[in-house]
């Protein structure tokens, strides 16, 4: 091999590595949302829905909505990788050092939707910025309950 494709399948194993601590880090930036918003929700029912639990169910809402911009940054990101280390897959194809394996990878493809025809339209990504906008509205929900029950 020479030093240029020594480089190029560096630069490779970098983005993969980089797409994969993307998609780690917007797993457990989501569990540290959802356990802080589990022990808000848990602080403002103990407290009985009280006028002045009002605004930590805010800080759900501004919790959930910074959960949602940050996968969906996450994803940028993680986009962001998988598109250059496609571009530095084709390279090392086209300098021969990896096989051109296209056909098999279309078909292995085109089997996979077959198989899934509905969920491979999903985007992972809509369910992770869904999950956040969901607490968001939870807070917002939980809010609301909070105001009309001090009005009554």
């Amino acid at each position: 091999m020479s030093d240029s494709t020594v480089i190029e399948l560096a630069y490779w194993v970098e983005h993969r590595q980089q797409l994969r601590q993307s998609e780690s880090q917007r797993a457990a930036m989501t569990n540290y949302i959802l356990v802080l918003v589990s022990a808000i929700s848990g602080l403002v029912v103990q407290q009985n829905l009280k006028l002045a639990t009002a605004s930590l169910s805010g800080l759900i809402v501004l919790i959930g909505l910074y959960g949602a911009t940050a996968v969906a940054k996450l994803h940028e990101r993680a986009d962001y990788h998988l598109i250059q280390a496609r571009a530095l897959t084709r390279i090392l194809v086209d300098n021969g050092v990896l096989g051109d394996h296209s056909a098999l990878l279309a078909e292995a493809r085109t089997l996979h939707r077959l198989k899934y025809p509905r969920l491979h339209k999903l985007r992972l990504h809509r369910l992770w910025t869904g999950l956040h906008v969901a607490v968001a509205l939870y807070g917002v929900v939980l809010t609301l309950v909070i105001l009309i029950k001090a009005a009554t």
